[in-house]
């Protein structure tokens, strides 16, 4: 996409510049301007040229963080290989518009080749006529960058808006029908890693789980090792649902089928009905407070904790690679020094559906979430892992990143 995006871009503007410099030469418009006036009118044109240049510098950064495509193949390579190689979300954004700015400026030499190569061969083209071209196409090529900016804008505005609202369109019991019925591939990897995370969490202390909507099979595998539960959610909704299952609703979801996977991931070969029974019950007696969160604020709960596991949350809340990075950031600060964060993702995905709506999802994979983690956990006592799942067809994801790291232990500040 980002080859073909490229060509075209740089068809197109050599297209439009090119002809806007020959027009303004053959119209004699500046034919009697003074030597002086004529090279202002070249600055100029390159003024305007270098806002346009900004404003597309702009809008490609927005595709690439949000998309992970470009207009510019240049600028893609850069930003891709030095998050590969740094990690650092930062740097890969300078190397995405050294990038950019790199093959803009290369796409200028054409430009006086063929107007003063011209001239020194023929004397059918002045030097002051190649001046003018020159200008001409600088701002053809101004307007071309604005237009493009604004298409590139346009085209992420209407992606954002092709996705249901978790505050008006979020129904938890579609959810949980359409995902949570049988533990789907995606969950027997998940679950299995989280029993093996729980194995190096800080015993006897709280745990929270941020992001849960209105599941619990998750919150199995940290029964036996926490003194209390706490579940977070931003939607009343999710945590009315698991207030049912506390409560022993009639109605609430079952999650024995989960409950019995969790025991056979922590050796237990051939858990009984009783087995899951007494399970659900320490859960149960564990979860101590039902909190409603916001990944948006700086810290979305007035403490810190011990443990934090946080599975699909923050890249299924948003399509924004950026305000995912954000929310990561404030969810993995929930974690104290020398603590442990424990994460899911979906890998590469950009969107999945409940009951035939659409819901966002950041497109993130194994990379991103180490260059948004490695600034406060360190990467030797943890571990990043995909597991391919083969659900494209079925729910729009064919792996999942897992992850659990431990919060470096330097002074907290905060």
């Amino acid at each position: 996409m980002t080859l073909a995006a490229t060509v075209a871009s740089t068809y197109a503007l050599d297209v439009v510049a090119a002809a806007a410099g020959v027009a303004l030469v053959a119209s004699g418009l500046l034919a009697n301007v003074g030597h002086q006036w004529l090279l202002v009118f070249v600055a100029a044109s390159y003024a305007c040229w270098g806002h346009g240049l900004h404003a597309g510098l702009k809008a490609n950064q927005a595709l690439l963080t949000t998309t992970g495509t470009s207009t510019n193949l240049l600028s893609k390579a850069a930003y891709d290989l030095t998050r590969r190689r740094t990690g650092s979300a930062r740097a890969a954004r300078l190397a995405a518009a050294a990038g950019y700015t790199t093959a803009e400026l290369a796409k200028e030499a054409p430009y006086y080749a063929a107007a003063f190569g011209t001239a020194v061969v023929s004397d059918s083209v002045t030097s002051r006529e190649a001046l003018v071209f020159l200008g001409g196409a600088n701002l053809a090529a101004a307007l071309y960058e604005h237009g493009l900016a604004r298409l590139t804008r346009a085209f992420l505005d209407r992606r954002r808006g092709r996705y249901a609202s978790f505050d008006t369109d979020w129904v938890p019991q579609d959810y949980l029908d359409g995902y949570y019925r049988t533990v789907e591939p995606d969950e027997i990897e998940t679950i299995a890693f989280f029993v093996d995370a729980m194995r190096h969490a800080e015993r006897g202390r709280p745990v929270l789980f941020f992001g849960v909507g209105p599941t619990l099979h998750h919150v199995f595998a940290a029964a036996e090792v926490a003194s209390e539960i706490h579940l977070g959610d931003y939607l009343p909704a999710n945590l009315a649902e698991i207030r049912r299952w506390i409560d022993r609703e009639p109605g609430a979801h079952d999650w024995r089928p989960f409950v019995r996977h969790t025991l056979r991931c922590e050796g237990v070969s051939h858990p009984s009905d009783e087995d899951v029974a007494a399970r659900e019950d320490l859960t149960r007696a564990k979860i101590t407070e039902l909190l409603q969160v916001d990944a948006r604020h700086p810290r979305p709960v007035d403490r810190r904790y011990a443990t934090v596991i946080s599975a699909y949350c923050a890249d299924s809340a948003t399509d924004d690679r950026a305000t995912w990075q954000l929310f990561m950031r404030h969810i993995s600060g929930l974690v104290r020094p020398g603590g442990l964060f424990v994460t899911a993702a979906l890998r590469r995905c950009r969107g999945y559906t409940v009951a035939g709506r659409a819901f966002p999802s950041a497109d993130i994979d194994e990379h991103d979430l180490r260059a948004v983690l490695q600034a406060d956990f360190t990467p030797r006592d943890g571990s990043i892992q995909v597991r391919h799942t083969a659900q494209d067809d079925a729910h729009g994801y064919a792996a999942i990143v897992l992850c659990r790291a431990r919060r470096r232990t330097r002074p907290d500040h905060g």
